[in-house]
């Protein structure tokens, strides 16, 4: 198990850019590397043994639902979603329309923006999660 102190630690070397930290999370072998992905704009991204997979992004996979960002998304637009509602009626509007424009995918995201809720996802998915190394040492 990850100590407090070694979470500060690990959060603090995610915090400048290039950082490196190496984790083993139930048995997967876990990279996060601090990477400029837009000009000036730096994330923390997650290798699972070593790779960035797509397969890994879909909602059926075990390694991107425990190491992966999920983001919620609407389908639809606020502004589609109010012109949708104001053709169909407002409240006259049957319930099974209002499912369809009120429905929304997840997506997994292999970056992570904030140590704390990389952190809690981490904790809340697996079940062992120790350090290997900080930094870039070997």
């Amino acid at each position: 198990m990850i100590t407090k102190e070694q979470w500060k630690e690990i959060e603090n070397n995610l915090s400048s850019s290039f950082g490196q930290v190496e984790l083993l999370i139930d048995g997967f072998n876990v990279l996060l590397a601090v990477m400029c992905v837009k000009p000036r704009k730096y994330e923390i991204v997650t290798y699972v043994n070593g790779w960035v997979r797509g397969e890994f992004m879909s909602e059926g996979s075990d390694e991107g639902r425990r190491f992966y960002r999920p983001v919620t998304k609407f389908i639809w637009s606020e502004k589609e979603r109010a012109q949708f509602i104001k053709i169909y009626g407002g409240k006259r509007c049957p319930k099974e329309k209002l499912a369809d424009f009120n429905k929304s995918i997840t997506v997994l995201h292999s970056n992570w923006t904030n140590v704390t809720a990389m952190r809690r996802h981490f904790e809340k998915n697996n079940n062992e999660l120790s350090v290997v190394r900080i930094g870039l040492s070997p």
